[in-house]
């Protein structure tokens, strides 16, 4: 993916150079960023795979971890696979915690926590704590996301499902346990 993707989450934009029209049009593009985010989520609980569908380019790429379908490219492929993955679902919730926005050379990121929180049809439930890790461009109307890669902090249920984890640097002097020797 092309950079600044993941962001570099030490390198926040703090521009003091750029003019006070430009900083206001990133503030009120900033806002409309937030406002899709929050309408993927109203509408993928609502079960409106048309208005999630609608938070995408057309050309837009997503990767929701190796068990979950892997990268998916178009819009009408991403609105297929969410509708195929909720419908296993009675219910869910998706919330939206705090969200980076990075700016960088004409490219936008975000980074988003997520909490969500599924009840399938026969009672069960499970819970992700997630990253969407976005590439966003504006559209004729609300910005939609051009590019998305699901990263899970943490996980209960799912029995059996692989995932993207977040990465994470280890400890000075802490070995891996998952390298062998």
């Amino acid at each position: 993916m092309t950079p600044p993707f993941p962001p570099d989450f030490r390198a926040i934009d703090h521009d003091t150079d750029t003019g006070i029209d430009e900083r206001l049009r990133r503030l009120l593009a900033e806002q409309d960023i937030r406002q899709t985010l929050a309408r993927y989520c109203l509408c993928l609980d609502a079960y409106d795979i048309a208005g999630v569908a609608a938070c995408f380019t057309p050309d837009a790429a997503t990767d929701y971890g190796p068990g979950r379908g892997g990268r998916i490219q178009g819009r009408e492929a991403i609105a297929a696979r969410i509708a195929q993955g909720q419908a296993m679902f009675r219910r869910t919730h998706h919330q939206i915690g705090q969200t980076l926005i990075t700016w960088a050379a004409g490219d936008v990121a975000s980074t988003s926590y997520v909490t969500a929180w599924h009840e399938r049809w026969d009672g069960t439930r499970d819970v992700l704590c997630l990253r969407y890790v976005d590439r966003l461009r504006p559209a004729h109307g609300p910005w939609q996301v051009a590019e998305r890669q699901v990263e899970v902090a943490y996980c209960d249920g799912f029995a059996g499902v692989p995932w993207q984890w977040v990465p994470r640097r280890l400890p000075v002097g802490v070995a891996d346990p998952t390298t062998p020797g």
